[in-house]
């Protein structure tokens, strides 16, 4: 239920009393507003003390049942004075709450985790330069994802099929419900506005919390989203690791050859968006070959590419294909994101694996059957259509890959995707598809931008860092779109060598890219403005997991519900 604040809340103005929510420790909790001169929701104090929520017994909630472990007055990752609050969702899903004391804006913030999670942490940067979450204006809270690991990979809970469903869709829907219920006892309340906020996992959190849950929040922020997870653990990380080791199973390209082959897009694709500045603004208008990089006969150096090293490189950029060359995930390595591809893709210490195949070792033990396989290894995996299928089944469990967002857009949710175009952890095309998919459900581009826009940044890695401006505030403009109907016409991205701004670009709604208007520094974003893409590529990528590939059997959800069904009638041809 969301109370709406009625009565004067500007400068001398009294504070108004809401209606009574519910009794805690037996007497009356009211919500208490204090008036204020700044933009938002008035803030609104507490009803009882911090202490009083430790002895609340939430096992009854429905769905949810809860068991509080500690409340205690603590600093919040905002930086703001709080009441903590730790405890777990049956049957293991941890949850951390902090509750401001004295700044509290009606507003509540969930945040997600990275890799598999599996612990408590806050990215207190999650909207990097928000000047609410900096002012303590959010009730926080995040979770485990309901399991608890030893490392950002581990994937041993996936021996336990209710921590499967836990990690893939419920923890945060449980979360959510809880940490609103907390939220209405300690303010007498409940939030009036709910948001989301997260990057990889936490981007596919979101989009499932969109999904599958269009009622847990109003605004969303979801970067770089693990959405298609299933193929991405197995499939796309799977590749990544596999084309790039030789026989022995020694790594074919290393990272001293990374800055060469950068160097070398660069010089071929960089000016082609009309600036030469250390960036590509669309890697699939680049056309590079690595046979440009091809060494000398009889040579080999960190300048230049064996014929080896080329072949990975070239599988690398295509991504995982099946036995007849059918794409198994959207797409490859994105043209540009070499410099990036170190520790991801290539080893940086001797004896270490890359990310990659940890990632897809873990996946492939405990989380693509119907049951653990602890003896697996990559050198088991067929890349088939076949094997595919049979792990796709699991997709129902973690994938965040329905398009029909129409009961989120009915609530009067607002959904903010943003992806790095030199991503090498999670390739931006899969982002692209689902927002394809997304507008031909809704209706159309011009339908679905009134509720749902994406932002490419070019030159951005994995949830930041890379080549291009790749600190962004998104959580903002979901709150302008959300609060006061103001939709984000731009996002503007900065770049930061120590603690220096070097360059800031704005980020405009997918396809429209920007372009410099021919006069000032640009390096300032003040001199771009939106343009056309000056080619049109498709979005509608065919893998053996889309909608409309015309592969033998295509998994999906349909009518509400997720199934595997024939994608052509029998005997017809792609």
């Amino acid at each position: 239920m969301r109370l709406r604040v009625q009565g004067r809340t500007g400068v001398g103005a009294p504070a108004v009393v809401l209606a009574v929510l519910m009794t805690v420790g037996g007497a009356q909790a009211v919500a208490r507003v204090v008036p204020t001169s700044s933009s938002g929701p008035p803030v609104v104090l507490p009803t009882v003390g911090c202490a009083t929520l430790a002895g609340q017994d939430l096992s009854g909630t429905p769905g949810a049942p809860a068991v509080i472990g500690s409340a205690t007055e603590a600093t919040s990752p905002d930086g703001s004075a709080a009441c903590e609050v730790k405890g777990t969702v049956a049957p293991q899903i941890q949850f951390d709450v902090f509750l401001p004391t004295k700044t509290w804006r009606q507003r509540y913030l969930q945040l997600g985790c990275a890799s598999l999670c599996g612990n408590i942490d806050f990215f207190a940067d999650a909207a990097d330069g928000c000047v609410p979450l900096t002012r303590g204006d959010f009730a926080l809270a995040t979770t485990n994802q309901g399991h608890a690991g030893v490392s950002g990979f581990d994937a041993t809970f996936g021996a336990d099929p209710q921590l499967r469903a836990d990690f893939g869709y419920r923890a945060d829907h449980v979360v959510a419900l809880v940490a609103k219920r907390l939220i209405a006892l300690y303010y007498g309340q409940g939030p009036r506005y709910s948001y989301f906020d997260g990057c990889s996992q936490g981007g596919h959190q979101g989009l499932t919390e969109a999904q599958r849950y269009p009622h847990d929040f109003d605004g969303i922020v979801a970067g770089a989203p693990a959405s298609l997870l299933t193929s991405l653990i197995v499939w796309s990380t799977g590749w990544h690791a596999t084309a790039n080791t030789d026989a022995l199973g020694r790594p074919i390209l290393t990272a001293a050859e990374l800055p060469a082959l950068h160097a070398a897009v660069l010089r071929e694709c960089d000016a082609r968006d009309g600036l030469a500045d250390g960036q590509i603004d669309d890697p699939r208008a680049c056309e590079f070959d690595p046979r440009s990089l091809r060494c000398a006969a009889g040579s080999d150096s960190a300048g230049c590419l064996t014929d080896a090293q080329i072949d990975a490189v070239r599988k690398l950029y295509d991504g995982p294909r099946d036995e007849r060359g059918r794409r198994m995930y959207p797409g490859g390595e994105p043209v540009g994101s070499e410099a990036n591809w170190a520790r991801w893709v290539t080893p940086t210490a001797a004896g270490a694996p890359a990310v990659a195949e940890g990632n897809a070792t873990n996946a492939l033990k405990y989380l693509a059957y119907p049951s653990a396989r602890p003896s697996a290894t990559l050198r088991d995996l067929l890349y088939d259509s076949a094997t595919f299928r049979e792990i796709y089944q699991r997709a129902g469990i973690y994938d965040a890959s329905d398009p029909d967002l129409t009961a989120f857009r009915a609530a009067g949710g607002k959904l903010i995707l943003w992806h790095g175009w030199a991503d090498p952890a999670i390739s931006p095309y899969g982002t692209i598809a689902y927002y394809h998919a997304l507008t031909e459900r809704i209706g159309g581009r011009e339908a679905t931008q009134q509720f749902a826009r994406l932002f490419m940044l070019p030159g951005v890695a994995h949830c930041g860092a890379g080549q291009g401006p790749d600190a962004i505030d998104a959580l903002t403009p979901v709150l302008a779109w959300v609060e006061h109907g103001v939709a984000p016409d731009r996002l503007v991205a900065t770049k930061r060598q120590d603690d220096d701004v070097v360059r800031t670009r704005p980020v405009y709604p997918y396809p429209a890219v920007a372009r410099y208007d021919g006069s000032g520094s640009t390096d300032d974003a003040a001199n771009f403005a939106p343009a056309a893409p000056p080619t049109r590529y498709s979005d509608d990528i065919a893998w053996l997991g889309s909608f409309r590939s015309g592969y033998e059997q295509t998994c999906g959800w349909h009518n509400g519900h997720w199934s595997c069904t024939p994608a052509r009638k029998p005997g017809s041809s792609r």
